[in-house]
C-alpha cells in the first residue's frame, strides 16, 4: 500500500473520514496519523534486523603519493604539487613523523598542517593514506562481525573500544598484521595504515524503510505515493495503537494485536537454522575450528 492507502485504511478502521491526500492535508487529525505512521516505521527500523534493510557495503582503500618539504619542530608540509583530494580523514606516512600522524587541516593547494611536528627537516616523497571512510548515507547500525578484508581473506579486528583505540594510537607497540577498526563520527576508522586498493566489506541495517514512486530510498514518508518495506497489516495495527494511546483511549487490545502481528512478522522475516538436540558430529570441512590461524607447517 502507498502512504495514502495506509492512512485511508487506518481512518476507515477508526471510524474517521477517509482523506483524499495525506502529505498536503491541513486536517490536524490526518497530520497526526501521518506523524504516527512515520514514527512507527522509524521505530521498527531499530526494533529488529529486517532482511529487507540488510545491505552490503564495499569500499576500496585510497592513498596518494606526492612530494613536499617539512621542517623539524613544525607540523606544516609545504611545496605539495596539489592537495586535491586530501582531507582530514587522511594520515601522513613519513619516516620523520610519529607512527600515528593525521592531516589536521588542508591550508591551501600546496600546504597541509599535520597533527604532530616533524622530527627532522627535509623534502621528498610523502604518502597520504585515507584512514577514515564515511559510512553509507542510509546507515542506521552495523551488523556485527561482518567486517572483512576481502583482499587478504581475513576479518577485520574490532570494533575497538575507545580505550583500545587510544592505546593503539599512543602505545609503544601498536602495529599488527590485521586491520583494526572502530566506528566513530559516522565513519569507519582503520589501523594500521591500509595499502591502497584493498577491498573491505561489511553489512549494515539501512534506515531507508520508505521507497518512493521512482524507486528512491528514504527514511520517512514524504509523498502520498510512497510505500514502505514493512507489512501493511503491521503498519495499520501499529498506527491505530499509537493513535489510541495518544488519545487516551483503552489501547490494550490494540497493542496486543500489534505485538502479535510484530512477533509473527519478525519470526517469518528470514530463514532460521535447524536446531539439533543430538550430540554434534565433527565438521569434516575446513573451518576456523580445525585449522590454525596463520601459516601451515611444512610436511
Amino acid at each position: 500500500m502507498t502512504l495514502l492507502q495506509l492512512v485511508q485504511q487506518v481512518c476507515a478502521e477508526l471510524g474517521l473520514p477517509r482523506p483524499n491526500a495525506v502529505y498536503s492535508s491541513t486536517d490536524t487529525q490526518i497530520q497526526q496519523i501521518f506523524a504516527f505512521i512515520n514514527r512507527l516505521g522509524t521505530d521498527l527500523t531499530s526494533d529488529y534486523q529486517w532482511q529487507q534493510l540488510d545491505k552490503e557495503y564495499l569500499l576500496t582503500t585510497v592513498a596518494t603519493t606526492t612530494t613536499g618539504t617539512w621542517v623539524a619542530g613544525s607540523p606544516i608540509i609545504t611545496g605539495i604539487p596539489s592537495t586535491a583530494g586530501i582531507t582530514t580523514d587522511y594520515g601522513v606516512q613519513l619516516n620523520t613523523l610519529p607512527v600515528w600522524t593525521d592531516v589536521l587541516s588542508v591550508d591551501s593547494a600546496t600546504q597541509v598542517t599535520m597533527t604532530q611536528p616533524a622530527d627532522t627537516s627535509g623534502s621528498g616523497t610523502i604518502v597520504f593514506t585515507q584512514m577514515r571512510y564515511a559510512l553509507p548515507d542510509d546507515w542506521a547500525r552495523q551488523v556485527p562481525q561482518t567486517e572483512w578484508d576481502r583482499t587478504n581473506y581475513w576479518p577485520l579486528s574490532g570494533p575497538k573500544t575507545a580505550q583500545e583505540w587510544q592505546f593503539i594510537k599512543g602505545g609503544i607497540v601498536s602495529t599488527g598484521p590485521r586491520l583494526r577498526f572502530r566506528i566513530q563520527g559516522n565513519k569507519i576508522a582503520l589501523n594500521p595504515v591500509p595499502p591502497p586498493g584493498n577491498t573491505l566489506a561489511f553489512e549494515y541495517i539501512s534506515n531507508g524503510w520508505v521507497i518512493g514512486a521512482a524507486g528512491t530510498v528514504k527514511s520517512s514518508f514524504t509523498m502520498d505515493d510512497d510505500s514502505c518495506v514493512y507489512d501493511d497489516s503491521l503498519m495499520i495495527l501499529g498506527t491505530k495503537m499509537l493513535w489510541r494511546q495518544e488519545k487516551g483511549f483503552e489501547s490494550s487490545l490494540a497493542e496486543r494485536a500489534y505485538r502479535d502481528e510484530l512477533q509473527k512478522k519478525t519470526s517469518q522475516n528470514a530463514s532460521n537454522p535447524k536446531l539439533n538436540m543430538a550430540t554434534q558430529l565433527g565438521n569434516v570441512l575446513l573451518t576456523t575450528g580445525n585449522i590454525q590461524d596463520g601459516n601451515w607447517p611444512g610436511g
